[in-house]
């Protein structure tokens, strides 16, 4: 039948419109991939906002086999990795060591001071040097309004291990006025263009809205980023492979721990013995594991069989391995977790230094991400394209211990006669400046 030639008990081209309608409404509302009309939106209104599916849980570990596993990080692939990042926030709740690990790499981070850096050494003119410091006053005046930012750099120190972080930037007439951690429940890659990066939202549920269309938007954080590949970076993977080994062999012990030591338990009856009886007779066996009482008839000839004393139990060891090898992971050294017969404490401060590399290779990975995704936007918007943008950095002078700085610092005023800032010494050795007309110590006294 043509399109427009309609029978008389359709109602006509109103009722065809009200269908058409009703079906469109339905297919949206499941999700498809039919495209929406614009709406206007308030620019301060955030996309990110609450949702009950941010709060379900699927529980992938429980029952973890290497074949499930493999279908996790498959389904990551293809651009669903839903499955992998609620696997790698479980295996934190369900073992002590990657969690102590995962929260001294990241906090080694978070734990040190912010701060921005004006931008002057780009240029000689004097003009552009004054607009540079104004604009890291104003970056630094604006974040300082955000309230919970320290939550939102957090967020962004968990692309560590889980490869990516993204966080929304709200805005209200070209002004930054919050920042929103996006859950990972949320991420997935574009079906037709997998390089692209989405974000599912109330009005796209199922395909999600591009972060490459909005780009001042948008905080996106990948440490180490494989070219082509949206959700395999960081240190998921290789964790979530260490913990199906340590997972196993921890049930294998704990099973292996109920009946070391106990004698075999062996109960000889007589041919003939009816199957009630007989499943009675294991039963029995079966509690003297623990009640050690049992009736037994005349007829039953009962024998405890002495378990061996000696022998190899391999759990420990593939306890060890796999705590050591997470460690290594994450901090490049295990010595200042582990101190045994195969380390001291020189040694572990020599591999402490060699985690303070990674540290500072964090912190060069966060100053980037924030300069261009934050900074960046915060100072095009408000003094163009002219004014260099600042850079975000962390101190890593509190790592340092407090009496080998003050001693540097002692020769590079006294002998080198450096022009050390008051304010950085008071801050580098936790050290605050005094107020007005506050007592203050001095050589020999207190004035």
């Amino acid at each position: 039948m043509p399109v427009g030639v309609l029978p008389a008990a359709f109602g006509g081209l109103t009722v065809l419109h009200a269908t058409a309608h009703r079906v469109v409404s339905a297919l949206r509302s499941l999700g498809s991939l039919l495209p929406r009309s614009p709406e206007r939106r308030h620019d301060a209104e955030r996309t990110i906002l609450p949702r009950r599916t941010d709060f379900t849980r699927t529980y992938p570990t429980v029952g973890i086999t290497p074949s499930r596993l493999l279908s996790f990080l498959q389904a990551a692939d293809v651009g669903h990795p839903q499955l992998q990042f609620e696997l790698f926030a479980e295996m934190l709740q369900k073992w002590p060591r990657l969690a102590a690990v995962e929260a001294t790499r990241r906090l080694a981070l978070t734990g040190l001071e912010w701060e921005f850096s004006s931008a002057t050494e780009q240029t000689d003119n004097e003009d552009a040097r004054t607009a540079a410091k104004h604009a890291a006053d104003y970056c630094r005046q604006t974040l300082a309004g955000i309230d919970h930012l320290h939550e939102v750099l957090d967020h962004l120190a968990n692309a560590i291990g889980y490869g990516i972080a993204v966080a929304e930037l709200v805005w209200e007439e070209s002004r930054l006025v919050d920042v929103v951690p996006v859950p990972y429940s949320r991420l997935v890659a574009d079906p037709h263009e997998p390089w692209r990066l989405r974000v599912l939202t109330d009005d796209e549920p199922s395909l999600g809205v591009a972060l490459d269309e909005h780009r001042t938007k948008w905080i996106v954080h990948r440490p180490r980023a494989t070219p082509g590949r949206q959700f395999d970076a960081g240190l998921l993977r290789a964790s979530a492979l260490l913990y199906l080994a340590q997972n196993l062999s921890f049930k294998d012990w704990l099973v292996f721990s109920q009946i070391a030591g106990m004698p075999v338990r062996v109960a000889q009856y007589d041919p003939g013995t009816p199957e009630d009886d007989r499943e009675a007779l294991l039963q029995m066996l079966e509690q003297l594991g623990t009640d050690a009482v049992a009736v037994l008839g005349k007829n039953v000839d009962l024998k405890f069989i002495e378990a061996a004393r000696t022998g190899t139990q391999p759990y420990g060891a593939i306890q060890d391995y796999c705590n050591t090898e997470i460690t290594i992971l994450w901090l490049g050294q295990h010595l200042t977790t582990d101190v045994r017969s195969t380390g001291s404490r020189a040694a572990a401060e020599i591999h402490d230094r060699v985690r303070e590399d990674l540290l500072v290779d964090d912190i060069a990975d966060e100053g980037q991400t924030v300069r261009r995704d934050v900074l960046t936007p915060l100072v095009r918007a408000r003094f163009g394209d002219q004014v260099p943008v600042p850079r975000f950095r962390r101190s890593l002078v509190q790592s340092v211990d407090t009496k080998t700085l003050a001693e540097t610092l002692a020769v590079a005023v006294n002998d080198l006669r450096l022009r050390v800032p008051q304010r950085w010494a008071h801050q580098a050795l936790g050290i605050p400046e005094p107020q007005e007309q506050e007592a203050v110590l001095t050589t020999g006294a207190v004035s």
